[in-house]
């Protein structure tokens, strides 16, 4: 059956051409500095994620994606490995600098003293040209907008919570209003006034029945790289 053509009232054309808008804006400027990244030995316990560029070779991402504590927990073959980057479509060999101290729990999953779910990674020669991001010079607050760039997405979100784990020795995060996906972990979260890092995407955690994407902030990344 056809169905016969039917005028859109005003209002909806312009909601139509908003919507038509948002879809082809163009990715903020700041994506140029993501990478995707890939670790692991076997073909059954690969990481995939992200990795920011912030200058002078180097490279910031989750911890858990190159220190071998997702192997461990899963039980699969083979355990840290050598990450790679990708970029323009080529693969680059990083070398893990340094990375968070993780703290395993059995049954429970891996937290990170100080809340430093984060990694430095290195790579011999980056594109020429390549976009640094700076970290952004205060920690986030509930309510600040927000751009969070991972392989999967550009998008707009916010700052709604900070949070502290059950045991002060692992520290606290922010937390953003985009659900966390498989394969964002290491991604950019960049301050919509400022473009600057105000973190690092790190994990989902579900709390009372409520899911949190949780975000490594500006200052936990500085004083880890002693800045």
């Amino acid at each position: 059956m056809r169905l016969a053509a039917r005028r859109l009232p005003c209002r909806h054309l312009v909601t139509l051409a908003l919507l038509l808008a948002a879809g082809c804006a163009e990715p903020s400027p700041q994506r140029a500095s993501l990478a995707g990244l890939r670790a692991g030995l076997a073909p059954d316990c690969v990481s995939t994620g992200a990795a920011v560029y912030i200058g002078q070779r180097r490279f910031l991402t989750a911890a858990h994606l190159v220190d071998g504590t997702q192997p461990l927990l899963h039980g699969c073959a083979g355990g840290a490995a050598p990450p790679w980057i990708r970029l323009g479509g080529h693969d680059w060999p990083a070398e893990l600098m340094r990375s968070g101290q993780a703290d395993l729990w059995a049954g429970t999953g891996t937290f990170y003293v100080g809340g430093r779910d984060v990694a430095l990674l290195r790579v011999a020669a980056p594109p020429p040209g390549l976009p640094a991001l700076s970290l952004c010079p205060a920690g986030p607050r509930p309510g600040a907008r927000v751009r969070v760039v991972t392989p999967r997405r550009d998008a707009p979100g916010e700052i709604t919570a900070l949070a502290r784990e059950a045991d002060p020795l692992h520290g606290g995060y922010a937390e953003i209003s985009l659900r966390l996906e498989p394969g964002e972990s290491g991604g950019a979260v960049i301050d919509a006034r400022q473009s600057c890092l105000m973190g690092l995407v790190s994990h989902r955690e579900e709390t009372a029945g409520r899911e949190h994407t949780r975000i490594v902030p500006a200052p936990v990344l500085r004083a880890f790289l002693g800045e």
